[in-house]
């Protein structure tokens, strides 16, 4: 294995009317479950960022995720002088991004209390992408991710099938 921890961010961020209430549901497991996943998987990726779609006006309407993944060397954070006084963001390196788009009808038919397991088994069945993306992310151990990502579930409360 290498020697970087991958920081990992599961994002809720945009939402509608429709989905405020489920973002607000994902946010706190996202963020524990984040951090519950940051570790060493090995290959050159340091961050990856999932996403899952809550705007369905936004979605593609093939009905195929809104970001295919992709794995950037570089994103561009923001300077200062750019951003009207707000404070800088750093650059982020070897990253890797990819949305999940859910089944919007259905989503949006569940209980708020069934939100969180719906929602955490589409984002690890579509982990399945790094299955296929580990040459290129040198040697980036996926098998594991998604173990930890099925321990990290199972450690929150929410089963998830493999």
């Amino acid at each position: 294995m290498g020697e970087l921890q991958v920081k990992v961010g599961l994002h809720a961020n945009v939402t509608d009317i429709e989905t405020s209430a489920i973002g607000e549901k994902l946010r706190p497991i996202f963020n524990e479950l984040s951090e519950r996943l940051e570790g060493d998987y090995g290959g050159i990726i340091e961050h990856l960022w999932i996403d899952i779609e809550l705007v369905e006006s936004w979605s593609k309407k093939d009905g195929t995720a809104r970001r295919p993944f992709r794995f950037q060397k570089r994103v561009s954070g923001r300077a200062p002088s750019i951003c009207n006084g707000l404070p800088s963001l750093p650059d982020w390196h070897n990253v890797g991004h990819f949305s999940v788009r859910p089944d919007f009808p259905f989503l949006l038919s569940l209980p708020l209390e069934n939100v969180g397991s719906y929602v955490l088994q589409i984002l690890y069945t579509a982990t399945e992408v790094l299955l296929s993306k580990k040459s290129k992310l040198g040697g980036f151990d996926a098998e594991q991710f998604r173990q930890r990502f099925l321990t990290a579930c199972g450690a929150l409360n929410y089963h998830i099938d493999a």
